[in-house]
């Protein structure tokens, strides 16, 4: 037609070939630290603003796949994926053995091992108070990354449909010693479902899901330096992945020394899930079940390296009883690492959401479940 109220053909409904239209989408958002507030300083000294950018952005795309002259009438698909580049700074206090504290005892007498360890603190930057004498900013980084697609399609009476979500997580999250502890976390959730009308008033759905979740923490100096090792201390676990130093702890408030454990945990779940919905005059009546298998595989240790804690017991100051090298207490958890725990569930129910009446709606129904013990 030739009226001046005919739509044209890329408009609207009226768009050819609908069936093949795709829709996506792109965004981004970009920042940079030029734009933010500087970090709280605690101490009210003025610290360096670090200097950083920050990325985030999102694609789409989804519709009904369709290749030309092969397949015309494919599933309805939906793909996003978005990723996200962002830092934070902080400015960290802490208070650091001074140069005066450092020569409290002639060299001849302080411990090799604490000679070694004092090596990992830093001088003072400022002229502090009792609390604080040192800062610095510290920056944390945090990459992750999230896909998702989803899958659906009907064939007759049956009704097909898949879902994947997977996102992928990295963080470094330093201390105010400067060791950036590295920790990546994965999360994986996959679903598929199969429906049928096996009567114009029974769907009978067929469900499967499976679920992931790992975690990954790798200490600043595993794989890199043995300081426990090289500071003359034996006893704890030397295991490259357990390197670093034992935690040095000071009941005057200077920093604690640490960092962090080695850990890899994981968790698996599989569910198998079935139901069935009839539907009949006023009532709407499901019949289910779901059987579970868990996962849980655990590979850490409590305290592999061990804890020193100085509180002067021996010469009136703590510092001083680290010098000398002696830790009024001590304490160490490490050995049978592996985890490997599993564990079922089952559940089964009945339910029937009845429609009394217009302004009425009974939902009566019972459920079983049970969880079996968790064996390893």
């Amino acid at each position: 037609s030739n009226s001046v109220f005919r739509q044209e053909g890329a408009f609207g409904n009226n768009r050819r070939r609908a069936a093949g239209l795709y829709n996506g989408g792109i965004g981004m958002i970009l920042d940079n630290s030029a734009f933010d507030a500087a970090p709280f300083s605690l101490t009210g000294q003025n610290t360096l603003k670090p200097s950083y950018n920050d990325v985030s952005g999102i694609v789409s795309l989804g519709g009904r796949f369709r290749i030309p002259h092969l397949i015309n009438n494919g599933p309805t698909f939906f793909v996003g994926y978005q990723w996200l580049r962002d830092r934070n700074a902080l400015s960290e206090a802490a208070l650091v053995p001074t140069a005066a504290q450092r020569t409290l005892l002639p060299s001849s007498q302080i411990s090799p091992t604490a000679e070694a360890l004092l090596s990992l603190y830093p001088m003072p930057n400022f002229a502090g108070s009792s609390r604080y004498n040192f800062q610095i900013p510290a920056v944390s980084a945090t990459h992750q990354d999230s896909l998702q697609a989803r899958l659906d399609k009907t064939v007759k009476k049956n009704d097909l449909s898949g879902f994947l979500a997977l996102q992928s997580t990295r963080k470094d999250t330093p201390n105010v010693l400067g060791y950036a502890d590295s920790t990546d976390m994965l999360g994986l959730n996959t679903r598929a479902n199969w429906s049928r009308y096996v009567h114009h008033s029974m769907l009978w759905t067929l469900g499967y899901q499976f679920s992931r979740f790992s975690t990954r923490l790798q200490p600043f100096f595993a794989n890199r330096a043995n300081i426990s090792g090289n500071a003359g201390i034996r006893g704890n676990d030397q295991s490259p992945l357990a390197w670093g130093p034992p935690t040095l702890q000071f009941a005057s408030g200077i920093a604690t020394l640490t960092d962090g454990f080695p850990a890899s945990n994981h968790t698996d779940t599989n569910t198998e899930s079935s139901s069935l919905i009839w539907t009949h005059h006023t009532h709407s009546i499901t019949l289910g079940g779901d059987y579970r298998r868990e996962q849980l595989n655990f590979l850490s240790q409590q305290n592999p390296r061990g804890t020193l804690s100085f509180t002067g017991a021996a010469t009136g100051s703590d510092f001083t009883d680290f010098l000398a090298g002696i830790p009024d207490t001590s304490s160490i958890a490490f050995g049978n690492a592996d985890k490997y725990l599993r564990e079922s569930g089952y559940d089964g129910y009945i339910a029937d959401d009845w429609r009394v009446n217009a302004s009425l709606t009974a939902n009566i129904g019972l459920r079983y479940e049970y969880a079996a013990p968790i064996a390893e």
